[in-house]
């Protein structure tokens, strides 16, 4: 007997100085390989940064 299909969503943060396109990539390769690539639904990367902008202008 099989189970009826779920959709999952993980979200996890981190910090790094590396660029985050590749490391975005490199994450949705492995979910890709972990679940099936006909199966990843959607990803998305989010990059917010830690350090404020300096004013324009000074």
């Amino acid at each position: 007997m099989s189970a009826e299909p779920v959709l999952v969503t993980i979200e996890l943060r981190f910090r790094t100085t590396e660029d985050p396109k590749q490391l975005g990539e490199r994450v949705r390769e492995s979910v890709a390989m972990i679940v099936g690539r006909e199966h990843l639904e959607e990803f998305r990367v989010r990059v917010l940064p830690l350090v404020p902008k300096k004013p324009r202008g000074l």
